[in-house]
């Protein structure tokens, strides 16, 4: 027998699906909240690039976090740019919220997406969240041979992208979009690794021409996978 609890939820999940699918082509976006978590065990990995890290010049930067300072607006800028031109979103700027909520160190407006919904005009409203870790021992552990006859300092990082979107009727989630990269072998610790977040020009070349992996190239994989996520919705 079905309760008023069992009926509510049928209804939410029913609205979700509905909604999640809708046409968000040429809709305004204001993002609300963005969150890059680089791991500590990856940071003690590449710990022998620390002078490279930190003669690369950054915007925005706190001074306390500069690993993340060279990272953050690549990284944001590099998904908005595949957003608005593959799916047609319209993003509004990072600061479109002016002095109505708060801002991290880097630029990014810091708030939930209950005061998103009181302080903005926006038809959509989404959140991101992008996770760097390293994934090294376990892969180790799971696929030894990878790490055979390497006789010098190596990580295998693994990078989430997690963007969750409302829309302007309420504070439940209408569609959520991930997508995940590791390398296919493990990665070299050297400056190639950085390379494209280094103020340097990184060309993503087809897949066919086996171009040498680094996080730049790891980043797109990405976002493409967190596009074809949105598609296979």
């Amino acid at each position: 027998m079905f309760t008023k609890k069992h009926i509510l939820l049928f209804l939410v999940i029913l609205i979700s699906i509905s909604v999640s699918a809708q046409n968000i082509k040429n809709k305004q976006f204001s993002l609300y909240n963005y969150n890059l978590s680089i791991s500590d065990d990856l940071i003690e990995e590449i710990a022998s690039l620390e002078s490279f890290i930190d003669n690369v010049e950054t915007y925005n930067d706190p001074g306390n976090e500069k690993l993340k300072a060279i990272l953050v607006h690549i990284i944001y800028y590099s998904l908005k740019d595949k957003l608005s031109s593959e799916l047609e979103m319209e993003i509004l700027p990072v600061n479109t919220f002016m002095r109505e909520v708060k801002y991290d160190d880097y630029g990014y407006p810091k708030t939930n997406i209950r005061e998103a919904l009181k302080k903005g005009y926006s038809r959509f409203y989404f959140r991101i969240e992008v996770d760097i870790e390293s994934v090294t021992k376990k892969k180790k552990d799971e696929s030894p041979e990878l790490f055979e006859d390497i006789d010098y300092p190596v990580t295998y990082p693994q990078l989430s992208i997690h963007i969750t979107v409302h829309n302007n009727e309420g504070l439940i989630p209408v569609a959520k979009w991930a997508g995940t990269s590791t390398p296919k072998y493990p990665l070299a610790i050297n400056e190639y690794l950085l390379k494209g977040f280094d103020n340097s020009e990184m060309i993503v070349q087809p897949a066919e021409e086996q171009q040498t992996d680094n996080i730049y190239l790891m980043l797109d994989r990405a976002i493409h996978n967190t596009i074809q996520d949105h598609y296979n919705k």
